[in-house]
């Protein structure tokens, strides 16, 4: 009767049907975020910025102008490193944010909450410019091909992709960044963008592109068969972005906090932008992942 009573509720819906005993099945759920907030008191789900945490920005980015400083490694996550002048200049107050910083903020993500437990998969950028057949010789493609194949292998060691609900990949085109997410539960290719929408000329020139390399390499590695040709696409109504150097933040957030299941979720929006360079900035440099304690003893002294 339970059984019965799921179907007909969904099917009135349109919305799917019952998840019991199935896989892969669209949400019950919309998977545009609402434009209000998880709860009208929740500005900020950590409060607003320290003082400490001001002060330790403007460190991290004074030291990433000036050398040696702006030369040295600072972060250091399972051999994923980051100097000191990538992660200055990416969140300053106007920084556009840099791959590497994207790649490392994978590592920190992957070590806070594993895809066993997360079921999701975060991939480096280099995934994002193999989709967008980013290379500009053979030589260059089957570099980025191998690479690609090696980076599915290794994340299907962390947890069976096929067994994963979610996987991201931060991507850039045209120095604008977005997040392509492979959505298994929703059946969907998601596009999250700050800038774009759509029905442009950005996403109509690259979306198929990413879509068949994103197969194609699925394919080439061997794995279970989705059914992705069968997905939706999908580009939920996410706030916009003011310029052009805040497309990085929007990603990295997204990556942190997007869930296709939840309409309610909070959005980031232009007035958090400032703030969020600072608290990625400290987040990223200050992680109990990060292995390089002399780029945060340099910070400390240098703040205090």
């Amino acid at each position: 009767m339970v059984n019965t009573a799921d179907n007909l509720y969904n099917t009135k819906l349109s919305l799917g049907s019952s998840s019991r005993d199935k896989e892969n099945l669209p949400p019950k759920r919309i998977i545009h975020p609402s434009k209000f907030l998880c709860s009208p008191y929740d500005h900020n789900e950590r409060g607003p910025l320290q003082p400490h945490e001001i002060e330790l920005h403007k460190g991290i980015v004074a030291l990433s102008k000036v050398e040696p400083h702006r030369s040295q490694v600072v972060v250091l996550i399972d051999k994923t490193t980051l100097f000191l002048g990538q992660l200055g200049d990416s969140f300053d107050a106007a920084g556009h944010v840099e791959a590497y910083v994207f790649n490392v903020f994978c590592r920190i993500l992957f070590r806070e909450n594993h895809p066993r437990r997360s079921k999701r998969h975060y991939f480096f950028t280099t995934l994002g410019d193999y989709f967008l057949a980013s290379w500009s010789s053979e030589e260059g493609r089957r570099e980025m091909r191998r690479k690609a194949l090696r980076s599915f292998n290794g994340a299907g060691k962390a947890l069976p992709l096929h067994e994963s609900e979610r996987m991201f990949f931060p991507s850039v085109h045209g120095e604008h960044w977005f997040l392509f997410v492979v959505d298994i539960i929703a059946r969907k290719f998601v596009f999250l963008d700050s800038y774009y929408e759509g029905n442009t000329p950005f996403h109509i020139g690259i979306r198929d592109l990413m879509i068949n390399n994103f197969i194609k390499t699925w394919e080439e590695s061997n794995l279970r068969g989705m059914g992705f040709r069968k997905f939706g696409v999908e580009y939920p109504n996410m706030s916009k972005q003011i310029g052009s150097d805040a497309c990085g933040i929007f990603g990295l957030k997204w990556m942190q906090t997007w869930a296709s299941r939840n309409p309610l979720q909070r959005q980031l929006t232009m007035n958090d932008v400032a703030d969020a360079r600072v608290r990625f900035a400290v987040d990223i440099l200050f992680s109990i992942h990060n292995t390089e304690d002399k780029g945060k003893a340099l910070v400390k002294n240098f703040a205090w």
